[in-house]
């Protein structure tokens, strides 16, 4: 028997008259209906010469499209994934390219973790010729964004505002009526300083200030009473130093009276700072007595026409005078 074409070794099964092995086929029946065709079930595999690798959904069948191939894919669900040889190496995609999603929602792009998604163009793009559009949903001229920092965490939030420094710029901003300032941590106090970190920034308080600091209230308790009792003190302090004439005086009282040998206070009712001067005049003829209530020859104090004396008194009702005879005459003058 002459060597098939092509030859696949001495393990083939050649198919002679009379066999009895069965081989599954699917009959097909022609447009004219004359003749019945039978089309063989088959495996598929691949492999070199020698060899084979059955194909599975674990080990599909590589196909190779020639240059300038036209295909069309529809009908599949789930993920297609499209990648060069060997993995991960870029497709080159020419041409005009249109890439659609469905009605009701966008095309939108997603990577696997820790890979992002490149677009770039013949050339690279300058900033100053060039420009990059980004159209957020259904084509509208804003985009959809999330602010972070460089730890991820979302700044722009209430907790974590977002810092922004301009220059040059006109801002128009709407404050409401009540602005609240607050410390940023209980105990720590408030503080406003210049530009420069430390320039001290000039304040004017005016109206009604109300003062919330436990401390500062304390203390402010302490101290009205503290000077509450330096009051009193001072007050009697001045007490006592109007008694010994030590405070100078803010009024005072002079008079000339008559004296006569019946016992008689000076005056009654005028509070002395310092004291009271007393003089007998000169015209006299006889002495004056001064003392208590119960002034007299024998336990007053002497007075000559012509002579004074200086008391040391609170207060006027306190001196007595009477004559050794006859009217005389004193004068005094009381501060």
């Amino acid at each position: 028997m002459p060597t098939p074409s092509p030859y696949y070794g001495s393990n083939y099964i050649g198919l002679n008259s009379g066999a009895t092995l069965f081989i599954g086929a699917d009959p097909i029946v022609d447009v004219s209906g004359g003749y019945t065709y039978f089309l063989q079930y088959a495996k598929l595999a691949f492999g070199v010469t020698g060899a084979y690798s059955p194909v599975s959904s674990s080990n599909p069948l590589p196909v190779s499209l020639s240059t300038g191939l036209t295909a069309t894919i529809s009908g599949f669900t789930g993920t297609i994934t499209i990648q060069g040889t060997p993995s991960g190496t870029a497709v080159p995609v020419s041409g005009s390219v249109t890439v659609s999603g469905i009605t009701s929602a966008p095309v939108y792009v997603q990577t696997a973790a820790n890979c992002r998604v490149e677009i770039t163009g013949g050339q690279r793009l300058s900033k100053l010729n060039d420009s990059v559009s980004i159209f957020g949903p259904s084509g509208s001229t804003w985009i959809y964004a999330n602010l972070v920092n460089s730890s991820g965490s979302p700044i722009g939030t209430t907790a974590n505002p977002m810092q922004v420094s301009f220059s040059g710029v006109t801002i128009s901003a709407t404050i409401a009526a009540t602005v609240g300032v607050t410390n940023d941590a209980p105990g720590s106090a408030l503080r406003i300083q210049g530009i420069s970190g430390g320039t001290n920034v000039a304040v004017t308080v005016g109206n009604t200030v109300g003062i919330y600091d436990t401390n500062i209230l304390n203390g402010m308790t302490v101290t009205y009473s503290q000077l509450n009792a330096m009051g009193a003190t001072l007050n009697a302090i001045y007490n006592a130093l109007s008694v010994f004439g030590l405070v100078r005086p803010s009024s005072a009282k002079s008079t000339v009276l008559s004296v006569t040998t019946s016992p008689a206070v000076l005056g009654s009712g005028f509070t002395c700072s310092s004291g009271v001067n007393l003089k007998s005049l000169g015209s006299n003829t006889d002495l004056i007595y001064l003392g208590g209530a119960s002034v007299g020859s024998s336990y007053g104090y002497q007075l000559e026409p012509g002579e004074q004396v200086f008391f040391n008194v609170a207060n006027l009702n306190m001196i007595y005078g009477m004559s050794k005879s006859g009217t005389q005459t004193l004068s005094y003058f009381a501060s």
